[in-house]
């Protein structure tokens, strides 16, 4: 139950990631329904603008196992069978997508299962382009779900911080200036000190040096 739950909080932070890109000025595209094989066909073209096939092949496998324990584990009692469902579908449509597409065989002895599952989605992936294709209302809706069944399974993340937050970080980490930073994000340097301001409020710490330890203790970056 708990690998589902891992499964379910990568959704909610990939749908978390498009409902961002909607609130920077990104207007929002036609699909509503995220979890179909309609929408994942065409992401998986935007996926492939970053990530690797061998890796997308095998995040395939892992969604896959992850989706066929959905049909066989008991459904917590604080989900609805509705946000189960949406979940069940995204991560069986998204492994068909990159099967059908896919470039890479995997070995038979080295199939990759739900235990394989990275929490967080790489942060090199275009969610930009993600947030073109779909609409508000179906990002809204998937990260709903996906929260839901995240919580039910007991792996809600306590991270307080955004995909864009914990990308400041990652690069603070490797040394990369606030202006180049700020630049990426679409923010002015002055704008994105303020939005660290409150990110180390927070997370009850002074400055970026500290931000970056608490992160990287609780396994966020």
């Amino acid at each position: 139950m708990a690998l589902i739950g891992v499964a379910a909080g990568r959704i909610r932070r990939f749908a978390e990631a498009i409902i961002q890109g909607h609130e920077f000025g990104i207007a929002p595209g036609n699909h509503h329904e995220p979890w179909t094989f309609d929408f994942q066909r065409t992401a998986v073209s935007v996926y492939e603008l970053t990530l690797p096939w061998p890796y997308l092949t095998r995040l395939a496998s892992a969604f896959e196992d992850c989706a066929n324990r959905m049909l066989t584990d008991q459904l917590p009692p604080d989900v609805s069978l509705d946000g189960w469902s949406l979940v069940h579908d995204y991560l069986r449509a998204a492994a068909k997508a990159i099967s059908e597409a896919g470039e890479v065989t995997i070995d038979s002895d080295d199939i990759p299962t739900a235990e394989d599952i990275d929490p967080v989605t790489p942060p090199v992936m275009s969610f930009g382009k993600l947030a073109a294709l779909v609409s508000a209302e179906g990002a809204r809706r998937l990260a709903t779900a996906a929260g839901g069944v995240e919580r039910a399974c007991g792996e809600a993340d306590t991270c307080p911080l955004s995909e864009a937050e914990l990308d400041w970080l990652r690069r603070s980490r490797r040394g990369d200036r606030i202006i180049d930073i700020a630049f990426d994000h679409g923010y002015s340097e002055r704008s994105l000190y303020r939005a660290l301001a409150d990110l180390y409020d927070r997370l009850a710490v002074d400055n970026r040096t500290e931000a970056v330890a608490v992160a990287a203790e609780n396994g966020w970056i």
